[in-house]
């Protein structure tokens, strides 16, 4: 069996027929559109120059320079007054960088004073002398315990 050319046929006379189609007609503007494009022709484009030194040397016009105004009364007195905002913000990030030291410091200590009561804790049961327990290791872990409850009344408020 020979295959058959009515499907080639076909499609060559398809791509034919809509290859020769006229494109549609273009569409007409709105009369919004015809009137800001009446506007935009009318317009008058304005140059863009950049202004130099030698422009402002020839200008003609007149700098005008008013007298200076006496310092008002509450004029700024103390030193933090007369600072600029780029000094402001470093002895503000200065304060801060201090108190985030002394804030690590402190969980540090806290940090420390927990692992050390842990420690005594475990020996206490560790421990097999009731008498001993209860002398020395319940103190020290007392001791502890007081230091580790005033390290942490003292910690900065975050």
């Amino acid at each position: 069996m020979k295959p058959s050319l009515l499907p080639v046929a076909c499609c060559l006379f398809c791509l034919g027929v809509f290859a020769q189609e006229a494109p549609p007609p273009p569409a007409k503007d709105s009369d919004l559109v015809a009137a800001a494009k009446k506007a935009k022709a009318g317009r008058v484009a304005i140059p863009h120059k950049p202004i130099t030194n030698a422009d402002v040397k020839k200008s003609k016009g007149k700098l005008i320079e008013l007298p200076g105004k006496a310092p008002a009364a509450n004029a700024p007195s103390s030193p933090t007054d007369r600072l600029t905002s780029m000094d402001k913000h470093q002895q503000a990030r200065k304060a801060a960088e201090a108190a985030e030291e002394v804030q690590v410091a402190a969980d540090k200590n806290i940090a420390d004073l927990e692992k050390e009561l842990a420690a005594i804790e475990q020996s206490y049961y560790e421990e097999n002398d009731p008498s001993f327990r209860d002398d020395v290791i319940r103190k020290k872990f007392e001791q502890k315990k007081q230091e580790l409850e005033t390290a942490r009344a003292a910690l900065p408020p975050k």
